[in-house]
């Protein structure tokens, strides 16, 4: 463990002290400035996301030749399969998509 040695006559820095399970961090407190910067800074950071999270869905690239699945809303036994532009309703047998007729 290595502890700061403030020698006697020095000036005392206010330290702050945060445990994390057996190990404890000493370390100068910071001062009013830094934590107000990071504040703001946290609180844009924290609108940027919200606006992003807000928005529903997921946005997938189509890729020739990488198809695509989905359940069918009304049976979800049955897979819908687009692949290059073709859809298909069938199921998985075996590890392998098997097209309904």
């Amino acid at each position: 463990m290595t502890d700061r040695i403030i020698q006697p006559g020095a000036t005392k820095v206010k330290t702050s002290k945060t445990r994390f399970g057996s190990v404890t961090v000493r370390a100068p407190a910071p001062s009013e400035a830094l934590v107000q910067h990071s504040v703001n800074a946290s609180t844009q950071a924290l609108e940027r996301v919200t606006e992003r999270l807000a928005k529903a869905g997921v946005r997938l690239s189509v890729k020739k030749n990488v198809p695509l699945y989905w359940l069918e809303s009304d049976n979800p036994d049955v897979m819908i399969r687009k692949l290059n532009g073709k859809v298909e309703r069938g199921s998985f047998v075996d590890g392998v998509f098997k097209a309904i007729g």
